[in-house]
C-alpha cells in the first residue's frame, strides 16, 4: 500500500489544477488506487490511455503556428518521460503510455485533409520514442485497405449513440457538458478563419459542428474503452476526476491553459512557458523561434 500511496502523491503534481465540483478528493484517488492495485500486485507497468493529438487547429492564421508538432507537442512528450521517470523513482516497472490519435474521426468536418492528419501524426510519434509511449490511430483499430469515410461510418455504426442519449450526456454528464462547451469555444476560433459574415453565424456554425464533433468523440471513446479495458484513462480536458478519467497538464506551466494543438508556445525572459494563440503573440510583440525552417515557438523580448 505504501508504494501506491506514493503513486499517487506523485500523479498529483502532473493533474491539472482542479475545477469545480472536482471529486479526486473523495472518489477519484480512491478509485486510481483499486486500478493500480492489481498491476503494482503484479509488478506490471501501470498502464494509461490518452485520448489526443488529432492535428494542428486549421486556424494557422489566429491560433497556431503550421500543421506540424512545434514545441509545444515537444514539451508534453518530455512531460510525459518526466512523469514516466517520477514513477520509476518509487515503482521500477514505470508506466506504459498508449496515446490514440483523434485526428482521422475528426478531419472531414474540420476541413482538414487525411494527409494533414498523417503528417502531423507521424512527426507526434516520432517526438513520442522519448518516452514509454505507443501511438494509436484510426486504423490501428480497422482494416487499413479501408477508405477512411468508410472507417469513419464504422466506427459510428459500432459505437455511436443516439441524439437523445448525446442530449441526456450533456445535460447530466458534467465531463461531457464541460467537453461541449469546450468545443464550442475552440471551434469558434478553428472556424474563424473561414471568414464569416457574422459573429452570430460562426457561432452557429461552431455549435453545429460540436454537435457533430461529440457524436464522433463520444463513439471513438467508446472504441478505447473497449480497447483499452484495463488502462487508467487520462484526459487533457478538465473534468471532476471521479475516476471515469483524469485530467493531465499536458505543458507544465501554470500559464498554461491549452493543449498543444489549439495554440503555440511562448518561452518568458523568466523561463515560465505560456501557451498562447498565434495573434496574441504577434499583437503583444514577441519574436517567433524557426526550428529546421519553420515556424516553432515564440520568445519574450
Amino acid at each position: 500500500m505504501q508504494t501506491i500511496n506514493q503513486i499517487l502523491d506523485l500523479f498529483s503534481a502532473f493533474r491539472m489544477p482542479e475545477v469545480p465540483g472536482d471529486e479526486y478528493a473523495t472518489k477519484g484517488r480512491q478509485a486510481l488506487a483499486d486500478k493500480i492495485s492489481p498491476m503494482v500486485a503484479a509488478q506490471q507497468p501501470l498502464r494509461f490511455v490518452m485520448l489526443g493529438f488529432p492535428m494542428k487547429s486549421p486556424n494557422d492564421r489566429d491560433k497556431v503556428l503550421g500543421k506540424l508538432p512545434d514545441l509545444a507537442e515537444q514539451v508534453a512528450m518530455e512531460n510525459f518521460k518526466r512523469f514516466s521517470d517520477t514513477v520509476q523513482q518509487v515503482y521500477a516497472p514505470g508506466i506504459d503510455l498508449k496515446i490514440v490519435s483523434d485526428g482521422y474521426i475528426f478531419s472531414d468536418i474540420m476541413g482538414e485533409p487525411d494527409s494533414v492528419v498523417a503528417g502531423y501524426n507521424e512527426m507526434a510519434r516520432d517526438m513520442a520514442r522519448i518516452a514509454p509511449i505507443t501511438w494509436y490511430e484510426m486504423p490501428d483499430f480497422y482494416d487499413r485497405n479501408m477508405p477512411m469515410p468508410a472507417m469513419r461510418r464504422k466506427a459510428m455504426e459500432q459505437w455511436g449513440i443516439t441524439p437523445e442519449e448525446l442530449e441526456r450526456r450533456i445535460l447530466l454528464d458534467p465531463d461531457v457538458n464541460s467537453l461541449y462547451k469546450g468545443m464550442i469555444r475552440f471551434l469558434q476560433l478553428d472556424l474563424a478563419i473561414r471568414n464569416f459574415p457574422s459573429g452570430n453565424q460562426l457561432h452557429k456554425e461552431a455549435k453545429k459542428v460540436a454537435r457533430e464533433m461529440m457524436f464522433r468523440n463520444e463513439a471513438y471513446s467508446a472504441l478505447i474503452r473497449n480497447n483499452f479495458a484495463d488502462h487508467i484513462r487520462l484526459s487533457m480536458h478538465p473534468s471532476i476526476n471521479n475516476g471515469t478519467k483524469y485530467s493531465f497538464q499536458l505543458i507544465p506551466s501554470p500559464e498554461a491553459f491549452t493543449s498543444p494543438w489549439h495554440c503555440a508556445l511562448l518561452l518568458r525572459r523568466s523561463g515560465i512557458m505560456a501557451t498562447i494563440h498565434r495573434k496574441d503573440a504577434v499583437a503583444a510583440g514577441y519574436e517567433l523561434q524557426n526550428k529546421d525552417g519553420r515556424p516553432y515557438y515564440f520568445t519574450e523580448n
